[in-house]
């Protein structure tokens, strides 16, 4: 047998063994990562593995995202007037990384002047907004779609009719 012989004999088998053997599947899975440790102190707070996964769920009356852990940013950005720690529960942004918009929401125990602004990661202010006087409940949607990827910061700003104003700063990641 000459080596054309040999060659044809051997494209045929694998012809056979593929065309003969009972249908192969393989397995699918898709990359992701799960926030399973981290925690905090007086002034810092850490993650071991963070979710990579961003989804938003949404019923009538809950909004859940897989968002983004904000660490107390003073520790790297000198930002002392941590949004969350500033407002509690009393102002919510999502979600958060976004592409599009996030969703302002504020709800206050007295009424008050609200304002904000969405500032770039160079200081820029990118806009600012005059919500208005008599503010207990509110919210906005603020597009993003005209800035480019990456970090941006909220400033919000609520002064109480009788007390002292607050100044809270929110970290959003655009993608």
């Amino acid at each position: 047998m000459n080596f054309y012989s040999y060659l044809t004999i051997w494209y045929f088998f694998i012809l056979c063994s593929f065309c003969f053997t009972p249908k192969l599947y393989s397995q699918s899975i898709t990359p992701f990562a799960l926030n399973n440790g981290g925690g905090s102190a007086s002034s810092i707070e850490w993650s071991i593995g963070e979710s990579v996964s961003i989804a938003n769920f949404t019923t009538p009356n809950y909004l859940l995202n897989t968002g983004l852990l904000q660490p107390l940013t003073n520790v790297v950005t000198s930002i002392n007037e941590y949004g969350p720690v500033v407002y509690d529960h009393q102002i919510t942004i999502s979600p958060n990384p976004t592409t599009d918009l996030v969703h302002l929401k504020g709800q206050f125990n007295q009424m008050g002047r609200l304002s904000f602004q969405v500032i770039d990661s160079k200081s820029s202010i990118l806009l600012t907004h005059e919500a208005g006087i008599n503010i207990i409940s509110y919210e906005k949607d603020i597009l993003m779609h005209n800035y480019p990827s990456g970090i941006f910061y909220i400033k919000v700003i609520f002064k109480p009719t009788n007390g002292i104003g607050k100044t809270g700063i929110f970290k959003i990641v655009k993608l």
